[in-house]
C-alpha cells in the first residue's frame, strides 16, 4: 500500500485543534505509519496526521499526544483503514482531492502549501524553497515550518535537502532516501 507519485490533496486550514483525533496504524510498502482522521464541517473527514511508527506503536501514540496535547485520541481502525483504502487503491484519476487539516500560522502554512507544489522526485534546499515562496531571507524560519509539518509525505518535507547533500530526517536518513529514491523510480 502506497501513494502514487502525485496524490490530488487539499490543504484545509484549522482555526483551533481538533477536540477529537482518529487515529489507526497502517503496514505499508515503506514501514508502519500511524495516521489521524479529524471531522472538518461537520461531515467530511481530513487527515491531520501522518508519522512514521519508528520504535513502538506506544512511543508514537505518546509522541502524537505530545504534538496534540489539547485533542482527545480514540483509537478507530475502521475509519481510519476508510480513510486510506480512498487515499491508496481508488482510481486516483476520477478520484477527489483528499482533505488534509493543517494547525499553524499563516507562514507556516504557506510553507506547506509550498511543499505540497514539489513534484515527486523533485528536490530542493530551504533556501530554494524560500526563494520560490518569495520570501529568500526567511530561510530559518522555512526550516522551523517544516519541520513542524505533521503529514509527513503528503505534506512532502522529504523533499528538502541540504545544502551540503545531508539527509535529514526526522524518521532517518535511511528513510527518507528510500522514499526519494522510490520517487525518482516513478518519474523516470
Amino acid at each position: 500500500m502506497w501513494f502514487d507519485e502525485s496524490p490530488r490533496i487539499r490543504l484545509v486550514p484549522l482555526e483551533n485543534p481538533p477536540e477529537l483525533i482518529r487515529y489507526s496504524i497502517l503496514a505499508t510498502k515503506f514501514g508502519r505509519i500511524m495516521m489521524g482522521i479529524v471531522d472538518i464541517n461537520k461531515n467530511e473527514d481530513a487527515i491531520c496526521l501522518l508519522y512514521f511508527v519508528e520504535k513502538s506503536d506506544k512511543d508514537t501514540l505518546k509522541e502524537l499526544g505530545q504534538r496534540w496535547p489539547k485533542s482527545e485520541l480514540q483509537q478507530d481502525d475502521n475509519l481510519v483503514q476508510s480513510v486510506a483504502n480512498k487515499l491508496f487503491e481508488a482510481d486516483k484519476e476520477n478520484n477527489e482531492a483528499t482533505p488534509i487539516a493543517i494547525l499553524g500560522t499563516e507562514f507556516q502554512q504557506s510553507v506547506w502549501s509550498a511543499l505540497v507544489g514539489l513534484k515527486s522526485g523533485e528536490t530542493c534546499t530551504y533556501s530554494q524553497l524560500a526563494e520560490r515562496m518569495g520570501r529568500p531571507k526567511a530561510v530559518r524560519a522555512v526550516a522551523n515550518a517544516v519541520a513542524k509539518n505533521e503529514v509527513a509525505i503528503l505534506i512532502p518535507c522529504h523533499r528538502i535537502v541540504s545544502q551540503n547533500g545531508a539527509t535529514k530526517y526526522h524518521w532517518g536518513s535511511s528513510l527518507k532516501q528510500q522514499l526519494l529514491a522510490f520517487e525518482n523510480s516513478l518519474v523516470n
